[in-house]
């Protein structure tokens, strides 16, 4: 056989072979690719589905008892603002009214007068939490 043929003939062996391990890969691929575009398909075949199968039709239910209207304005509680104010007041002291604590004790009540410093260094430790219990209406609007 001539060297022509012999290098033609190994030339055509090996695309054969690249071939034919193309093919064999192209069929393992396939199944997967198909699996997937079907999952991919599935979503908007379910959702339109589960839109046809609900009912189109809605009814309002009915209350069987009319709600009772409030007419009088509630008052609120005053004990938040009780609790902030005696807070914020025994935070503060009358030889400092420029502290931030003493300027809202005064707002919030400007009649009242500021705790004087307790006598000694030390002596008046400020509270760490205050905490309103109950609040009583003594009369109307009270």
């Amino acid at each position: 056989m001539s060297p022509g043929k012999q290098a033609s003939e190994s030339e055509a062996a090996a695309p054969m072979a690249a071939g034919a391990r193309l093919e064999s890969m192209r069929r393992r691929v396939r199944p997967s690719r198909q699996a997937v575009l079907t999952a991919i398909a599935a979503g908007p075949v379910a959702l339109c589905v589960a839109v046809a199968s609900t009912p189109t039709t809605v009814q309002a239910a009915t209350p069987s008892k009319p709600a009772a209207v409030r007419t009088a304005a509630a008052t609120a509680d005053p004990g938040g603002y009780a609790q902030l104010f005696v807070s914020v007041w025994l935070r503060s002291r009358a030889d400092d009214a420029t502290s931030a604590q003493a300027r809202l004790a005064q707002s919030m009540a400007p009649d009242v007068e500021l705790p004087a410093p307790a006598a000694g260094a030390g002596a008046q430790s400020k509270p760490e939490s205050v905490t309103a219990v109950r609040s009583a209406r003594a009369a109307r609007g009270r």
